[in-house]
């Protein structure tokens, strides 16, 4: 069996589970993508200026389909890997085994928030207050939740140099206050829920090591004539800006927890400017965080440099290809029958 289809027999085996990973495996998982984040080339990963893999990936000039938030959508990532991308003879899986296409993937592992999220928030807020003496709704949650997250840690293992996480704002495990994260609530206190549940279930080391996957975690991805990040950044941002990230949490919450509305005027115009100098006109940056409004398939901010393709209830994702100018209409597609 080629690894590429060994990948894809064990993504299936991982989405179809209904209970959460052994801890074993999780830590299995864990170390192997540690090892390649935290061992990624500077040519690909900018080292900061302690000689650390930066907060920006430079992307190899490939094909790249970009993924918005996944929250314990499991079933997504694996429908994105089993793709074929227009003209291509073969899926995503085998275009990134064979060095011939990246991924990207713009975080916000946990925390689902399709229809019927908020009740099951509610429901397991019920859990929580009992100091979870009854866990099967918050079981479910986090099931759907670790199912993307072990994907996402196997994809980081199985791709290195081809496949990316970027970091959100519910990348914080640790459900901590600092280096440009905050707590998380929406329909409940989901961030402060997941931590307890996560640390009753697989203990204080293993919560350790997944925060700091999070916290090795890129900001953004620049390829040829785009950018991507979580968020929107709220003001405007240089490479070198993004690859001190780890000293900069400023820099951090400007790409993972700005509001609609919030950034600074010219925020992505002068950021575009800085990555592509020599060629602007024509480059967008590209994100999720916020959902896009129901019935839309993208939305423009920034004046149309900023493209907003974040849709709960579909499985979309982008796909540039190098060469030409990125055009959300083409560019955002369905797959798996969206």
């Amino acid at each position: 069996m080629a690894a590429e289809d060994a990948f894809l027999a064990d993504i299936a085996r991982i989405a179809a589970r209904t209970v959460p990973p052994e801890r074993e495996s999780l830590d299995e998982a864990l170390a192997a993508a540690l090892t390649v984040l935290e061992s990624v080339p500077s040519t690909l990963r900018p080292a900061d200026s302690e000689g650390l893999p930066g907060g920006l990936v430079r992307l190899p000039l490939l094909p790249t389909a970009i993924l918005p938030d996944i929250h314990a959508r499991p079933d997504f990532l694996e429908a994105a890997f089993n793709w074929t991308p227009p003209g291509a003879a073969a899926c995503l899986a085998c275009l990134l085994a064979e060095g011939r296409a990246n991924m990207v993937v713009l975080g916000d592992l946990f925390h689902s928030e399709a229809e019927g999220a908020a009740q099951v928030w509610r429901m397991a807020s019920m859990e929580y207050a009992g100091h979870w003496a009854e866990r099967s709704v918050m079981d479910g949650e986090m099931s759907k939740a670790l199912a993307g997250a072990l994907i996402v840690l196997r994809a980081t293992a199985a791709f290195p140099g081809s496949f990316f996480c970027l970091k959100g704002n519910h990348d914080n495990i640790a459900n901590e206050e600092g280096r440009g994260d905050h707590p998380f609530y929406k329909y409940a206190r989901e961030g402060a829920m997941a931590s307890s549940w996560f640390l009753l279930t697989y203990g204080p080391e293993t919560l350790a090591e997944y925060h700091r996957f999070e916290l090795d975690l890129p900001l953004a991805v620049c390829g040829d004539r785009f950018v991507a990040s979580h968020g929107e950044p709220a003001f405007a941002l240089r490479p070198k800006d993004i690859i001190e990230y780890r000293r900069r949490p400023e820099v951090v919450e400007a790409l993972i927890w700005t509001p609609n509305d919030g950034a600074a005027r010219g925020s992505v115009e002068d950021g575009l400017a800085a990555f592509f100098a020599d060629r602007e006109p024509g480059t967008l940056w590209f994100g999720g965080h916020r959902p896009i409004e129901p019935g839309r398939r993208y939305m423009l901010r920034a004046n149309g440099r900023y493209v907003q393709f974040h849709a709960p209830g579909h499985r979309r994702l982008v796909w540039l290809e190098p060469g030409r100018d990125p055009d959300p209409e083409r560019d955002i597609v369905g797959i798996g029958g969206d």
